[in-house]
């Protein structure tokens, strides 16, 4: 009962042969940018890369599961929304992963100082670190988009007029 198959108009992307060097470029480009951003500040240096390392590893696992189950993305917007969507769970996880990692370094240097590093600043923060981590990561999903996927080809440059049924 099955009939022809349904012709393919919107090709899903492919990756940039040989991805094993464009992916690793692509990655190292959307990555490596805000160093030069913060190129006075270490820190800032050092905590932006850190999470852009883990918004790519969110966005890579779900754009892998994607094509798994047979839905790749047919283009660079649905790339650029799974790394925006990435960076959004981190940056509201961020202010809390730090508060706790804060507390738990000054309470093993300093007894009782803990209890200057409340979850308070962590809800604080996070309007801030979402406003300043945004832009960041759809800059860096665009970066990454561009460089590492293109169009795929269309599957069949086939003429489907044949079975087209007058109206009666």
């Amino acid at each position: 009962m099955r009939g022809q198959p349904i012709p393919q108009r919107i090709a899903p992307l492919a990756w940039r042969k040989p991805a094993f060097l464009w992916t690793p470029i692509a990655l190292a480009l959307a990555i490596g940018w805000p160093v030069a951003l913060f190129y006075e500040d270490l820190g800032a240096q050092r905590l932006a890369v850190t999470a852009l390392f883990a918004v790519f590893a969110i966005a890579l696992v779900t754009l892998g599961a994607s094509w798994i189950i047979g839905r790749p993305p047919k283009s660079r917007r649905i790339v650029v929304l799974h790394v925006v969507t990435a960076g959004v769970l981190a940056a509201l996880a961020a202010p809390f992963v730090l508060t706790t990692l804060l507390s738990s370094i000054a309470e093993h240097e300093h007894q009782g100082a803990a209890s200057q590093v409340s979850i308070a600043m962590s809800f604080a923060t996070t309007p801030l670190v979402v406003i300043l981590g945004l832009p960041v990561v759809l800059v860096s999903g665009i970066v990454f988009a561009w460089t590492a996927l293109k169009r795929g080809a269309t599957a069949r440059k086939e003429d489907y007029r044949h079975d087209v049924q007058p109206f009666r």
